[in-house]
Order: C-alpha cells, then structure tokens, then sequence
C-alpha cells in the first residue's frame, strides 16, 4: 500500500510540478514577448479554464501526500515521514502564495479591457511572474523531496 501511496503522490504532485516547469523553460518568455492586448486576452482565456480545474488538481495532490504521510507515519518511515512532510509543507505555501497573491491579480486581470489595458499592466505582469517564482521554487523543491523519499525512504 506504501508503494502505492508513493506512486499516486508523485503523479498527483507531478501535475502540480508540471505548471513551474512550463513556465521555466518557456512560459515566461513568450508571456514577455506579448503585446500588452495580448497578454491581457491570453490571461483572461487561461485563468478560467485554470480556476476550473486547478482546485481539483491541489486538492488530489494534498490528499495524495497526506495519505503517504499517514501510511508513512504507520509504517515507521521516518525518512519518507520527513521528505513527505517537506513536500507537503511546500504545497501549503504554494497554495497559500497562489491564494494570497496571484488569484487577486488575476482577478484585477480578469477586470482590463483588451482593447484598452491600465498604463501599468506591466506592473502587474512582473508581480505575478515574481510571486509565481517563489511558486516555482516551492513546488519544485516539494516535488524533489517526494522524489527522494521515493527513492531513499
């Protein structure tokens, strides 16, 4: 049941992690190479096909750690007890940046006329992308250490 609970957290988180790495390698880039109309139009298509699916994404995931932490705790598996619990640790703060920073300024997003975006749609742009890197480094580093808890644990 163990090796289980391991093999679904690391599917579940993977998901999770897909979306940093994404924006690692090309996300980014190409967000910062658009037009000001386009940014704004491309934001307001992506944000509610990601408010639809990603709760269901996290709420796999945090229940997926959980579980392995729960199998972990009653098998005595300390070492995975501890990479799972940094894993889940860095969900947490993940999602409590997600809620506390990005959902509100892609709600003000959601807001802007295409057309005829603020003067400092930038602003917002470079916030976003600044708080989605402390994102990026939580996922990824929670995701490592499910990774190694799988492997050493």
């Amino acid at each position: 049941m163990l090796r289980i609970a391991t093999m679904t957290s690391l599917a579940a988180y993977s998901v999770v992690a897909s979306q940093p790495l994404a924006y690692i390698f090309f996300m980014t880039a190409a967000q910062r190479a658009l037009s000001a109309p386009a940014y704004v139009e491309l934001r307001q298509r992506i944000n509610p096909v990601m408010n639809r699916r990603v709760p269901a994404v996290y709420l796999v995931a945090l229940a997926t750690v959980l579980l392995l932490l729960a199998l972990a705790l009653a098998a005595g598996r300390w070492s995975l007890v501890a990479t799972t619990t940094a894993a889940l640790l860095c969900l947490v703060v993940d999602t409590a940046f997600m809620l506390r920073e990005n959902a509100p300024i892609n709600g003000i997003m959601d807001r802007w006329s295409p057309s005829a975006p603020p003067a400092d749609w930038s602003d917002y742009r470079e916030k976003w992308f600044a708080v989605y890197a402390y994102r990026q480094i939580a996922v990824l580093v929670g995701f490592l250490s499910l990774l190694v808890g799988a492997v050493y644990g």
